[in-house]
């Protein structure tokens, strides 16, 4: 059996009488795991944060990622250069107290400082962000694993010492990671999940200074006011507010309308103006599929709080829909403020991604919704790409339609010109209906129809009074072909640079 490494005030030949307990080296070990694993939560955290205010991008990712990196970097060699120069683990557990004090400040102002740089752009205010609110708490975690080693390698073997202590602080790591996904941020939110965390640096830094009676008292009065901290109310206009694995989950209420928001408050995934049938929103142009085609049954990818479905009944009533929502909390939101809830035989509610759910489904449809975005004008790139659509129309009856949204504010509608290219490779049939709001519904045909055709189909129900005949009769004298410009990309499952375009188009605007 191994001895106990030396104490800290070892001479160069140390003696087994001044080895530090057995308690405090499975103390300077679980430090390496803990902090370890509370890097990786803040990590995460981060990309959760930033998502209201900079979206879910791999730009955001990539800067994020960038910036931890430099965080641990700094970490590292000022955790070596410490232990090097102390004689006890004082210094680092002060500096992990000093860690636990900085998240507190975080805990109690991220919100009011990702606002602030929110205008700053998703690349700009990213990397600020991160250097504001992680980079330091960061840093003085990281300072962990060298002075750790330094501590223990005292006593010799230092290849073993540096196995041991890495292997365990990515044990922590993966159970931060694990923790922090799964569990943490889906059951308590973000903001609890930040002050759990906060919570854990700082009995990290006062169980390592409990000799240090009053620096120990100190923390733990932290310690008390962390858990007593209220949390903020809600903004006037919003009405409800819920964290899931996938979003931010608001629901808003002003000037007479409602609607449902995804991360960022600034764009609807769902619009109702109360006491109205019309919103005046995009998701009014569902009533048209069934003008165009015999709509028996009908497939919504991407739910939402139920607009299209809602609109859809006003031209089909007796529809019978499956409806595919990823997120469990917008379902219930869906239930809970918009009037939308399972029925038996006539509305069937998947939880579910889209597209694996497509691929597992064997079912056809007369009519196909896709509004697939992640939180704000953000869309996964996997459901905007020639495989995607492909798999859609495997879907799709012959005679059948998929209607989909896009948004696209930009002069040179990149996003648009590429979106109908990609399905023109799977429909021979592609129309577009702009709107003023810069939203485009696309119509595809998965058998040849020309615009005369639908026009005339339009026409016709634009004959008589009422809403649906206005609408019709806008459809019908807006509705025109699309060619994408020469040289317009196809979005592919390999390459589908969406997340490029919208970024550029939201930094033109």
């Amino acid at each position: 059996m191994e001895s106990a490494p030396p104490s800290l005030s070892e001479s160069a030949n140390p003696t087994a009488a001044d080895a530090p307990g057995r308690r405090r080296v499975a103390f300077w070990l679980l430090t390496a795991s803990l902090t370890g694993a509370v890097i990786m939560g803040l990590e995460l955290l981060a990309f959760r944060l930033y998502a209201p205010y900079f979206g879910y991008t791999i730009y955001v990712w990539g800067s994020l990622i960038s910036v931890v990196m430099v965080a641990l970097t700094l970490g590292y060699a000022l955790g070596g250069w410490m232990a090097d120069r102390s004689q006890t683990d004082f210094p680092l557990y002060a500096v992990i107290l000093a860690s636990a004090f900085y998240q507190l400040v975080i805990v109690l102002t991220n919100r009011w400082l990702l606002a602030w740089l929110w205008p700053w752009g998703e690349f700009t205010g990213t990397v600020v962000a991160s250097l504001i609110i992680f980079t330091p708490p960061m840093t003085a975690l990281a300072v962990t694993s060298p002075f750790v080693i330094r501590l223990l390698a005292r006593a010799g073997k230092v290849g073993v010492t540096a196995g041991r202590v890495y292997a365990l602080a990515t044990v922590g790591s993966i159970a931060g990671t694990l923790l922090t996904s799964f569990y943490l941020v889906p059951r308590f939110g973000t903001q609890a999940t930040l002050k759990l965390l906060c919570g854990t640096s700082l009995a990290i830094g006062v169980l390592g200074l409990a000799a240090k009676r009053k620096r120990a008292l100190a923390g733990l009065l932290l310690l008390v006011g962390l858990a007593l901290a209220p949390e903020p109310p809600l903004p006037g206009y919003e009405i409800w507010r819920a964290e899931s694995a996938y979003n931010l989950v608001r629901v808003i209420r002003t000037q007479g309308f409602m609607w449902l928001a995804l991360n960022d408050a600034r764009f609807s995934h769902t619009t109702r103006k109360e006491g109205a049938v019309w919103s005046g929103s995009y998701q009014d142009d569902y009533a048209l599929g069934p003008l165009l085609v015999e709509g028996r049954r009908l497939l919504v990818l991407g739910m939402g709080a139920g607009g299209s479905i809602r609109m859809t009944r006003l031209t089909a009533p007796d529809i019978e829909i499956d409806a595919v929502e990823i997120d469990p909390l917008v379902v219930e939101a869906a239930d809970r403020f918009f009037g939308l809830r399972a029925e038996p035989n006539r509305l069937r509610i998947h939880v579910a991604d889209a597209r694996p759910w497509l691929a597992r489904s064997r079912a056809s449809y007369d009519l196909i919704h896709v509004d697939l975005y992640h939180g704000g004008p953000y869309v996964p790139f996997y459901l905007v790409t020639e495989e995607f659509f492909r798999l859609v129309r495997a879907r799709l009856a012959p005679d059948g339609l998929l209607m989909m949204n896009v948004y696209d504010l930009g002069a040179e509608q990149e996003i648009l010109s590429a979106t109908v290219a990609t399905l023109r490779r799977v429909y021979p049939s592609v129309l577009v209906l702009s709107r003023a709001d810069q939203n485009h519904i696309l119509f595809a045909f998965p058998q040849a129809r020309s615009l005369d055709s639908i026009r005339a189909q339009l026409q016709e129900a634009a004959q008589g009074q009422g809403g649906i005949a206005d609408l019709a009769r806008r459809a019908a004298t807006s509705l025109q072909e699309f060619i994408p410009a020469a040289g317009t990309p196809v979005f592919t499952d390999d390459h589908a640079p969406i997340e490029e375009f919208t970024r550029r188009m939201l930094s033109r605007q």
